[in-house]
């Protein structure tokens, strides 16, 4: 019996993917975190990926309400996006996978960080968080269907996205 590895989708900074397929939804997380959604009873997972800190011409914009009300926003629409595909809130098991490289603002990803634990506060299951500090970060590969979670190192190069099997 030959395996078949799983298409990947990746989700790239300040964005989110959600699925019911039997697909890999990865992040490569660099000054960054991962918010990880699954519904066992329903086999939806959701992988969102938020930025610490904005850029405008690749230097970072100041932590104001409005950049964290922002990032409210983006985690609301994700939220919103997992139940229209049916998961229910009641179930869902939150996992919160944070990057941040030694030197980094630890300030502002401890206010990000907080503000997205704030967020699932009244989930019925644990909230369970993972902190990083690996050099250069760290990818992380949900099975949005199964809900099984992997990280590894980041390398220097982006690996190349593996295409769906025939």
């Amino acid at each position: 019996m030959v395996a078949v590895i799983p298409e990947e989708l990746v989700v790239d900074p300040d964005a989110y993917r959600i699925s019911r397929d039997p697909v890999l939804l990865v992040a490569h997380l660099q000054a960054s975190l991962a918010i990880n959604l699954y519904d066992d009873s329903q086999g939806v997972g959701g992988l969102l990926h938020l930025c610490y800190v904005a850029t405008v011409n690749g230097k970072p914009m100041e932590l104001t309400d409005n950049t964290l009300s922002s990032s409210v926003l983006l985690i609301d629409r994700f939220c919103k996006e997992m139940k229209k595909a049916g998961s229910r809130p009641q179930w869902w098991r939150v996992r919160i996978l944070a990057h941040s490289a030694a030197g980094e603002s630890d300030e502002v990803a401890a206010t990000v960080l907080d503000l997205v634990r704030a967020y699932f506060i009244d989930s019925t299951k644990p909230v369970t968080c993972q902190e990083f500090n690996k050099v250069p970060g760290v990818t992380i590969r949900t099975h949005a269907r199964e809900g099984q979670l992997w990280t590894s190192g980041l390398s220097r190069q982006p690996p190349m996205v593996r295409a769906k099997a025939s």
